[in-house]
């Protein structure tokens, strides 16, 4: 940084990180430039999943008949999309709520950062699963909070844990907040928390006096049934926020999400919001709207849910044929798969020698923890993955392993 733009920058840049999922997609951008690379670095859904004939369609459609379609819109979004996801979250998710407790955000990345901005200060301490999503711990890191990462097992978050850490903090004469968590279809992880897990999980937040931040954004890509409920579903005091997201089935490029909480929270974000950025795309809210008016949803989610379960299996079968003694999740429901490397072999560089090797992307998940337990991680996604080339990347994956370590057995 030039000393003559540094005396200008406030302190909060500080606590700015660059995502290592954008540096790992960089790096796999320029390796396709020379090689077809075969990818599961990916944390989005499937473009040749998503009806983008139909999207076309209702795109048509909107600007045709839709004056306001290239206007603004208020900022918490469309009344009229606000009244569908409530009625979306009664449906799909058995929450009982109303328009007014909903904001229609850019994503649910955008509803994460208002609820940073809403709620922490610096020095506040939130709680996250170890791992967790990345881009979650950096955006609120920019308020100068502390995460403290909480262990994660086949039932998702150890609340046991949590609650030990809960009462160590406050025995500091700490400022606790916030518990974050994916609940289902967990990112990185892929893990589905259990329902003794959520009501556990619940009991510490009224205990000790915490908000809950359920992100939902894999709550619709479950492949088996897995007798669960949305904590929102579950809440009975209003200690959950809730953020959904449209993005892992109707597309990323969309950009809709949306806040739900209690009233007097979604005053503060719809203040917050307007001066951030008027509105999400008020196109892409309508193509949602109709979506949802014209009850598609069921349809779209159902193929993805078909296709994902098809490349989830194949990809855990070619692991077991060829990674045989590895560690690795068994995803229930979301996109993805961690894979422990053996004994402490560096995933940075097991990534970067399998790009650049064997023309295979991963990413390397140790950005994802809270400590140093994830150096010897990656992740591996499934939804983007092409069917005839998940065995080939997996091969290829256990041919490195093979040069790295000298050995054709992982242990």
């Amino acid at each position: 940084m030039s000393p003559v733009y540094e005396k200008f920058l406030s302190s909060r840049v500080n606590y700015i990180e660059t995502s290592p999922i954008r540096e790992a997609v960089s790096k796999i951008a320029a390796r396709s430039r020379v090689a077809k690379v075969i990818s599961f670095a990916a944390g989005e859904p499937d473009p040749d999943v998503i009806p983008r004939e139909l999207y076309g369609e209702l795109a048509r459609e909107v600007f045709a008949r839709e004056k306001k379609s290239v206007a603004y819109s208020p900022a918490d979004g469309l009344p009229d999309l606000k009244a569908e996801i409530a009625g979306f979250m009664k449906e799909y998710e058995g929450v009982a709520t109303t328009p007014e407790n909903i904001v229609v955000t850019l994503g649910g990345s955008q509803a994460i950062d208002i609820v940073g901005r809403l709620m922490l200060d610096p020095g506040d301490i939130v709680f996250v699963e170890n791992p967790s999503y990345v881009n979650t711990i950096l955006v609120w890191r920019h308020y100068g909070v502390r995460t403290i990462g909480i262990p994660v097992d086949d039932e998702g978050m150890v609340t046991e844990r949590l609650e030990e850490a809960v009462k160590a903090m406050r025995g500091e004469g700490r400022k606790l907040k916030l518990v974050y968590t994916i609940p289902t279809g967990q990112n990185p992880s892929g893990v589905t928390m259990s329902m003794e897990r959520r009501k556990h999980l619940l009991e510490i937040a009224s205990r000790h006096d915490l908000l809950i931040v359920e992100d939902a954004a894999y709550n619709h890509l479950v492949y088996e049934p897995a007798g669960i409920k949305p904590l929102r579903a579950m809440d009975g005091e209003g200690r959950v926020l809730y953020i959904g997201s449209f993005s892992k089935i109707f597309g990323t490029g969309l950009r809709i999400g949306w806040l739900e909480a209690p009233g007097e929270i979604v005053e503060k974000a719809r203040a917050a919001k307007g001066p951030m950025d008027m509105c999400a795309p008020v196109p892409s809210q309508y193509i949602v709207l109709n979506i949802l008016r014209n009850k598609l949803y069921r349809t779209i989610r159902e193929k993805a849910v078909s296709e994902y379960r098809v490349k989830r299996d194949l990809m855990i079968s070619a692991i077991e044929k060829h990674l045989p003694g590895l560690r690795h999740t068994r995803p229930v429901a979301g996109m993805f798969i961690l894979l422990w490397l053996p004994g402490m072999l560096d995933g940075r560089v097991f990534a970067d020698q399998l790009l650049e090797k064997h023309n295979v992307a991963v990413i390397p998940a140790a950005a994802f923890y809270t400590d140093d337990s994830g150096r010897n991680v990656v992740r591996l996604n499934f939804s983007m993955s092409e069917k005839d080339l998940i065995e080939e990347g997996v091969k290829r994956m256990s041919m490195l392993l093979k040069e790295m370590t000298g050995s054709s057995q992982a242990t």
